[in-house]
This record gives C-alpha cells, sequence and structure tokens, in this order.
C-alpha cells in the first residue's frame, strides 16, 4: 500500500491527538501489532512493486494528483489501524488501497492460461478404450451383425438363467426368456439349447446378458409364413390339444402359435360335447380356414377345422335318400321351426312343424334330443344342402296330378284339422294335400277360441271353394255356404258359353252383315 511506505507518515498522529511516548504502556502493547503490521505491509508492498513495476509506474507519471492528495489520508489512516479494539483487518478498511490494489489487475498474469487448464478436461477423450476380453470377441461381433448365438441353459436363479455360449458362462433374465413376460417354469428350461441374441456386454466383456425375445419373434415370422402357404394349398397342419372349452378346442401348432376349433368344427358327426370328442394332449390334424392379424395384438388368430379333412356326406351319402322313402334318425337339436335329425354322420335332415304329427307339439318327449324317430323323405336337395323330412304319411303319387278327377270345385269333402293359425284352419284333406278354410268364414260360439273350437285332428266337413294348380292352394268354405253355390252356378254359366255354337253358313254371313262397320 503506497499510503505507508513512508515511515513518517504511519507515525504522524491524526489532528487533535498527541502523540504517543514509545515508552507508554499503550505504546509498548501496541508497538507488537504496529510492527507486525508494518512488516506485513513492507512485504505485500515489495511483492507489489516487484510485480508492478511496469503498469504502475506510467500511471504514477500520469497522475500526479494521487500523489498530493495522498497525505491528508495518510494522516487519519494512523488512527483506524491503531485500534485493535475495532477488531476489524487493516486490509479490508484502506479505501485508497483498494483503489489502487494491482493485485487484481496483475493476479490473472500469475496464474496459467486458459489453454493450461482446459488440457485436463480434453485428457479424457484421448484415454484408450478399455479391451474386450478375448473370450467376449464373438459377442461383440454378434451384438454389432445383430446375429442370434446358440447357448444351453445350464442353470438358473431367482433373476434369470445361466447360458453356456460359445464356451462363457452368460447369463438371460428372466423375463428375457419369453415373450409376455410370462416363462414357463426354470426347470424346463434347463439342458435345453436355444438361440439368444446379445442384448449388452458389461464390465469390459466379463458379463454379457443374452435375450430370446427377438429370436422368438422371428421363429413365430417363419412358422406363421409356413401356416399360411399351408392354408393357400389346403395342406393340413398337425399340433396338440392344449386345453378343451364349450366353444372348442385350442391346439398348440409349435413354436408359440395356436389356434382354435370350433365345436362345429371338430367333427361332422353331432355325437356331444367337445369334451366328448377331445382331449388335452391329444395329436390332431386341421385344415387352416382364417388367419386374422390385428394390429392391437401382437398374435394372429388361427381358425381350424378337423371336420374338413372327413368325406363330405352330402356327395355320396344323400344320394342313398330319395323322396317318399322311410327314413330313421336321431334328434340333434330343436329350432323354431323344426327338428332335426341326424341322418348320417354329418348329414342332418330337418322336420319342419307343419310335418309333425298332427296334434303333436316339438315340446312332446318323443321329440327330445336323442331321441329315435321314424317318418318320410319329401324332398333331397343335395346342391343346397338340404333334405326335408315328415312325421306324416308321404303319398307315392303326387295328388296334385290327377286333382281335378276326385276333387272339384263346390264339392263337400271331409278332412281333418292340421293346425289353426291367426288367418284360418289348415285341413288335410289326404296325405299331400292341404286347404285353408278362413277365419272370415268360421263361426265360433262367444268367447270361444279357434284352438278350442278346431284341435288338430277333429275331423271337419268343408266345400271346395277354389283350387289353384300352380300355387298348389286349396280354397275351403263351411258346408252351405251361399258364396260357394252362387261361385259354383256362375263356373258352370261360364262352361256352357265355351261351348261353339253350330251355326249354318247362311247365319255366318247374316251376322257378319249385323256388325258395325
Amino acid at each position: 500500500m503506497t499510503e505507508t511506505n513512508d515511515p513518517a507518515l504511519a507515525q504522524a498522529p491524526a489532528e487533535g491527538e498527541e502523540p504517543l511516548d514509545p515508552a507508554s504502556p499503550t505504546a509498548q502493547d501496541e508497538a507488537p501489532m504496529d510492527q507486525v503490521e508494518a512488516t506485513a505491509r513492507l512485504n505485500d508492498n515489495a511483492d507489489l512493486e516487484a510485480a508492478t513495476s511496469t503498469s504502475v509506474a506510467p500511471e504514477a507519471e500520469q497522475a500526479p494528483g494521487a500523489e498530493a492528495s495522498a497525505p491528508p489520508e495518510a494522516e487519519t489512516r494512523p488512527e483506524a489501524e491503531t485500534r485493535p479494539e475495532a477488531g476489524t483487518r487493516p486490509e479490508a478498511v484502506a479505501p485508497p488501497e483498494a483503489e489502487t490494489r494491482p493485485e487484481a489487475e496483475t493476479r490473472p498474469e500469475a496464474v496459467a492460461p486458459p489453454e493450461a487448464e482446459a488440457q485436463p478436461e480434453a485428457a479424457p477423450e484421448e484415454m484408450p478404450k478399455v479391451e474386450l476380453a478375448p473370450a467376449a470377441i464373438p459377442f461383440a461381433a454378434a451384438l454389432e451383425a445383430k446375429n442370434p448365438v446358440e447357448g444351453k441353459v445350464i442353470g438358473w436363479n431367482k433373476g434369470g438363467f445361466h447360458v453356456l455360449s460359445e464356451g462363457v458362462a452368460t447369463f438371460c433374465p428372466r423375463s428375457l426368456m419369453e415373450l409376455g413376460n410370462r416363462p414357463k417354469p426354470p426347470a424346463r428350461y434347463v439342458n435345453n439349447t436355444y438361440a439368444f441374441h446379445v442384448l449388452e456386454i458389461k464390465e469390459a466383456g466379463r458379463r454379457i446378458v443374452l435375450t430370446r425375445r427377438p429370436a422368438i419373434r422371428s421363429e413365430r415370422r417363419r412358422a406363421l409364413d409356413e401356416i399360411r402357404a399351408r392354408q393357400e394349398s389346403r395342406e393340413p397342419v398337425s399340433g396338440k390339444v392344449t386345453s378343451v372349452t364349450d366353444f372348442g378346442a385350442f391346439v398348440d401348432l409349435g413354436d408359440g402359435i395356436g389356434g382354435l376349433v370350433h365345436r362345429t368344427q371338430i367333427s361332422r358327426t353331432r355325437s356331444g360335447e367337445p369334451g366328448d370328442l377331445l382331449k388335452v394332449g391329444q395329436s390332431v390334424e386341421a385344415v387352416v380356414t382364417k388367419i386374422e392379424k390385428k394390429k392391437s395384438k401382437r398374435s394372429a388368430r388361427i381358425s381350424l377345422s378337423m371336420k374338413a379333412l372327413e368325406a363330405d356326406p352330402w356327395k355320396e351319402t344323400a344320394k342313398k335318400f330319395t323322396a317318399g322313402e322311410k327314413f330313421k334318425g336321431k334328434v340333434v337339436r330343436h329350432s323354431e321351426f323344426g327338428l332335426f335329425v341326424e341322418l348320417a354322420p354329418g348329414l342332418d335332415g330337418l322336420v319342419h312343424t307343419s310335418q309333425l304329427p298332427i296334434g303333436k307339439q316339438m315340446s312332446a318327449p318323443e321329440f327330445a334330443t336323442g331321441e329315435e324317430i321314424e317318418g318320410w323323405v319329401v324332398e333331397v336337395a343335395p346342391g343346397r344342402r338340404r333334405i326335408a323330412l315328415s312325421l306324416r304319411e308321404v303319398p307315392a303319387n303326387d295328388p296334385w296330378r290327377n286333382l281335378g278327377e276326385q276333387y272339384e270345385e263346390g264339392a263337400e269333402v271331409e278332412g281333418r284339422v292340421e293346425q289353426v293359425s291367426r288367418f284360418g284352419i289348415f285341413v288335410q284333406l289326404e296325405p299331400g294335400l292341404t286347404g285353408l278354410l278362413p277365419m272370415s268364414a268360421v263361426t265360433l260360439p262367444d268367447g270361444n277360441q279357434a284352438q278350442r273350437a278346431y284341435p288338430p285332428g277333429r275331423q271337419l266337413k268343408v266345400v271346395i271353394e277354389s283350387i289353384d294348380r300352380k300355387r298348389r292352394r286349396l280354397g275351403l268354405a263351411p258346408p252351405g255356404s251361399q258364396l260357394v253355390g252362387t261361385k259354383a252356378d256362375y263356373k258352370n254359366y261360364r262352361k256352357r258359353q265355351k261351348k261353339p255354337a253350330a251355326l249354318n253358313a247362311m247365319a255366318a254371313a247374316f251376322a257378319k252383315l249385323q256388325q258395325p262397320k
């Protein structure tokens, strides 16, 4: 500090104060502090002068007024320096020193240049890479090329499996052993060899982590492509039944791919439930009917059919049945419109409700599922895969062919009530010949319903009102109906009008002259 370089200025008393006697106790107590301060300041000044000899001297020449103003500041300086009770360090209370202190300006010159400090930061980039263990080099190459490696599971722990690959002990986490994070029991993997992919290499090759997931996906894609090829060529696929439900059976096709055989596709025989036809672990063959790939799901849904490999009974067996012959079969199921009867394995016929015995309903015990019934074949249509059956006697010949010889309009006949509907009563005149008595022509007692008044099987006399051979319809009316008599008389009149009149040549010529020109 330039203010304290002069000893005379350092010892000069402030204005209004008496100079201290060096022999006084106060002077003796303060002398050591002043000497230490003076020594420290001299040392500091010596260092500063040495460090700033080239930078401070020009400033002193250019600013002579600084030295002229220094003495007043130096006169007030000892008061602050000789007060040890203030407890403040002299360096912190010297404003002129702080203004002229060159340390802050010259210290950067004494510090190492920034380039020297930045060199250690760049050093890690120049550090040589850690060399892999020789045994890990093949795994590093497989990781870079994304090639699979072969490994044998030799053990497991809570976290995963120990795999021996290329003579090196590696590790595969349990969650990476299968897709879906659902591995099988660990014991099922031991001593088995699988294809793995290298996931990462740690600790300079001393720890190698493997995964099976990419290899599994690749195997499934390849297996699914093969299944698609078999679907196009209609070649069967083989598998094992894994589970049986009410709606079908699940079959494992290998490589983690499964398919479903719906209960309607198990067999052409309707002999029971899926559990009666298939068992878990049973080897089966089936045809792939559909492969459905959904975007929201990873795996594809595969539909299988076992009955597609069985012979189609509609091509050969159906030829054994002809219309008018008797049949014998077993009731397999009910529907709203009739009964389905199994005539042969995979060959079903339908008994319509209108072909049930007169007075019988489908709820009758003799028509329960599994019961044997007998009847007649009405129609066989292999092209439409349809066989119509009847539990009523079927005539040997078609009664509609010679209908005019036996039945005429206006004739009174007797029949049996087949059934009652909301628009009329169906009356059977003979097997295969049924007419309709409109409900509007029926007179019912008050409060009595037609079903009660005309139960099925009741004998009933009716009059044939109309015959429509083209649509095979018979219109009936109650006996003694005026409408029937009037209509019959009118038809007889029309028949007489259609007979040609015997006219001679003169009468014909006269009739021609009478025609208007």
